[in-house]
């Protein structure tokens, strides 16, 4: 069957389950695809080729038998390079990690593993995990799959790039700004990252923030709304085990035609480009002429939001990051944070005056965030992100809305080199992981010809690099941010499911 990748994660379950194509053939034919797109892309970074097909083979000995493992029977799949997984270093793309070696497989791919999950392999990373380029001098850089001078985004980059180009038919990422958001919508597939005290992130880099306002929580990354399900549910149930969680709600008993969804075009501060509009408005028509009844909608403050996002993440320089690098040198987009992020309060105050002569009102901005210190600190703003939520909410309430749909980015994708030079590029996926709200990712539609042209740019370095970008984006993707309030996750996968069936 040379058609498996064009299939749903649900669908090859099925063939499997009626021994149509055997767990083996399904795990050679994804191999296959990996090992003809990866030279191209370099997403599959650790590869289980033998220890896979070896699953495999036991996968289809216990369905001859007549019994079966569990809802994932001898269907192979990725994960991003931090989780663990046995006898494989996770790096998080920094050099002094190379020879790391976890005590134990991590939990979420335990789970998955246990209802009969295959691991293909890890897929790249940006170093430390942050920003939307995945690039790190463990592993190199990673390409996107529709246009490879693109970036695939990050941090989740390797898996978006991988399932994008259908060579993986789901994985698992995590997100505490975009990570599993930013790579589905720059390679055209969908995602969702849940409330963020459902599936908090149990890496052993993800765990040391769980104490923070702002949690990294694992993720699902594919091609189709019920996959997304399908991997949420099992990840689920195994953070419920350990925490106090909450059950899923099924995407497929949500009544979509009893929604009320909000949409806004932008943060009115980095404007999209109209072909970034159009999709969102497409959307939108789209959910009405299925019944969903739409409303235009302003998020409250929304520089707050962002705000409160880079002073919880810089606080005490944001040591949590870089303690990790040890002797590492940066990468520049990294280096750039760390730079801003240790200047000193006088110096900050010249660099702003300097920086507002040169037109560079993104990065003066984002200046103005940094250089919190200590738990008082960290209280205040926690304090302030909790009231934020409950006032967002409000206006929700007020509104009565169910479900917001908006961009994720500015543009459809960034060029390769270039995130270090975006500034506040991040503000609408960001706003989610400030809330705490469910958000996923829905592909509408792609960039005609006659829409690639680059906005008149001025003299802020931000926006002269999206106007790059956009000169170049024709034919990559357009998709769509959905949030849903917290717990909610059905909602959004819901309305991914109904978009994509419109497309």
């Amino acid at each position: 069957m040379n058609d498996l990748h064009e299939k749903s994660a649900v669908e090859i379950l099925r063939l499997i389950e009626t021994k149509a194509v055997s767990s083996r053939e399904v795990t050679r034919h994804f191999i296959d695809r990996i090992e003809t797109v990866n030279p191209l892309l370099n997403a599959v970074v650790l590869k289980f080729y033998d220890e896979a097909l070896d699953r495999a083979d036991r996968a289809d000995a216990v369905l001859a038998g007549g019994e079966k493992t569990g809802r994932l029977h001898g269907l192979p799949f990725t994960i991003k390079e931090c989780f663990d997984y046995p006898d494989t270093p996770s790096t998080l793309g920094v050099l002094a990690r190379r020879d790391d070696r976890p005590p134990a497989t991590d939990a979420y791919v335990d789970a998955l593993m246990n209802e009969g999950g295959i691991v293909l392999g890890k897929t790249n990373v940006p170093q430390l995990l942050i920003f939307i380029e995945s690039e790190n001098r463990v592993y190199g850089r990673t390409n996107n799959p529709v246009n490879p001078a693109f970036t695939c985004g990050g941090s989740s980059g390797g898996e978006g790039a991988i399932i994008g180009a259908k060579a993986s038919p789901v994985g698992i990422g995590s997100d505490i700004g975009g990570s599993v958001r930013f790579p589905a919508a720059f390679c055209g597939i969908c995602s969702i990252k849940p409330t963020m005290w459902r599936t908090p992130d149990l890496t052993r880099y993800g765990a040391e923030r769980l104490e923070g306002a702002i949690n990294s929580v694992a993720g699902v990354l594919g091609n189709h709304a019920a996959d997304l399900q399908l991997f949420l549910e099992i990840i689920n149930e195994r953070a419920a085990q350990m925490f106090d969680g909450r059950p899923l709600g099924d995407y497929r008993a949500v009544d979509v035609e009893r929604l009320r969804v909000g949409y806004f075009l932008s943060d009115d501060f980095f404007e999209p480009m109209p072909a970034v509009k159009r999709a969102v408005l497409e959307a939108v028509e789209n959910l009405r002429s299925a019944g969903v009844e739409t409303v235009e909608f302003r998020p409250p403050r929304f520089q707050l939001a962002e705000e409160i996002f880079y002073r919880l993440m810089t606080v005490d320089e944001g040591r949590i990051f870089t303690d990790v690098l040890e002797d590492e040198k940066p990468l520049p987009q990294l280096k750039n944070l760390i730079m801003l992020n240790k200047t000193g309060p006088s110096t900050r105050a010249l660099l702003k005056t300097l920086l507002k002569l040169f037109g560079q009102r993104s990065v003066v901005r984002l200046l103005d965030y940094f250089g919190g210190r200590g738990a008082e600190f960290l209280k205040i703003w926690a304090e302030k992100q909790a009231a934020y939520r409950d006032e967002f909410l409000a206006e929700m309430d007020r509104a009565r809305i169910d479900a917001l749909v908006s961009p994720i980015a500015a543009v459809p994708a960034f060029l390769h080199n270039t995130v270090d030079k975006v500034g506040l590029g991040g503000n609408y996926s960001l706003l989610y992981n400030v809330l705490g709200f469910p958000a996923g990712i829905a592909r509408v539609s792609e960039v005609g010809k006659e829409e690639a042209v680059g906005r008149d740019a001025g003299l802020d370095l931000r926006d002269r690099t999206a106007a790059k970008a956009e000169a170049l984006s024709a034919g990559l993707p357009l998709a769509v941010q959905i949030a849903a309030r917290p717990w909610r996750e059905d909602i959004v996968i819901a309305l991914i499911d109904r978009l994509h069936k419109q497309k």
